[in-house]
């Protein structure tokens, strides 16, 4: 393995072990099962494979001249962390319409208001 190689690697890992646990917390928090979570987990690291080319510039980021406080976070840190999210709001949203369309896919309402009855769809009480 090439030395470049190898430190991708390392970054990859790093970033991975940092924010695993924070990540599946953001998920977890905002109400998703654990098969969700662990969905959304793997969608955010998709997204930090899709734009490792940005995320590994960034990491130069990790500077402790550019951030002198003893744990900095980095564009880094917040990128993957917005990234997380975004995807835990995009699958609420998904979930949502989901069951959204599950509830009118039958062409009624599932429960009626009080003093109110169904119309009668075939017409025969017209």
């Amino acid at each position: 393995m090439s030395g470049d190689a190898h430190g991708v690697d390392q970054l990859w890992d790093a970033l991975v072990d940092q924010h695993m646990d924070t990540i599946w917390s953001i998920a977890t928090t905002a109400g998703l099962e654990s098969a969700e979570a662990a969905v959304v987990s793997q969608l955010t690291w998709l997204r930090m494979a899709e734009r490792w080319t940005t995320v590994r510039a960034l990491s130069g980021a990790n500077d402790p001249a550019r951030h002198p406080v003893e744990q900095p976070t980095t564009q880094v840190d917040e990128w993957i962390l917005h990234t997380a999210r975004s995807e835990v709001d995009a699958w609420i949203r998904e979930e949502q319409r989901r069951r959204h369309e599950s509830v009118f896919a039958g062409g009624g309402v599932v429960r009626m208001a009080p003093g109110f009855q169904a119309a009668d769809v075939g017409g025969q009480n017209r």
